[in-house]
């Protein structure tokens, strides 16, 4: 195993450092939007995920168990931001969609994290560079 070198623990604290303040960043603009940063997750998941998301898609998503999903779920219907579609093959399954309300505040927040992942990167261009070395 290679011997690090003081440069590598200052660059793997600059990279820490660098996702906590990223993560704190949008903790914030995800409240001023009016919503917690799970609901922002959760948002973000059904609409990356390509398809009408199951809430076990979700679940996958977020790392979460299936009642743990379902009850961040619940939250966000009532905050209506989501509502749940039964699958047209499967009664079983239950699907997620944003509501009006919902995409137009993702909308808002993903304008902003890419415009902050975007002056983020340049600063940060040599940290990843160095790191992969």
């Amino acid at each position: 195993m290679k011997r690090l070198s003081d440069d590598d623990y200052r660059r793997l604290l600059s990279f820490r450092d660098g996702l906590r303040q990223f993560l704190h960043w949008s903790e914030v603009q995800a409240h001023d939007a009016g919503m917690t940063t799970a609901q922002h997750q959760l948002l973000l998941a059904i609409r990356g995920h390509g398809s009408v998301p199951s809430v076990s898609d979700v679940a996958a998503h977020l790392l979460l168990r299936h009642h743990s999903a379902v009850e961040l779920i619940d939250r966000a219907e009532r905050a209506r931001l989501v509502r749940r579609l039964p699958d047209e093959d499967d009664q079983r399954v239950v699907r997620v969609e944003l509501t009006v309300l919902g995409r137009k505040r993702l909308d808002a927040l993903a304008q902003a994290h890419l415009e902050e992942l975007s002056r983020l990167s340049a600063r940060s261009a040599g940290l990843w560079r160095s790191l992969v070395d």
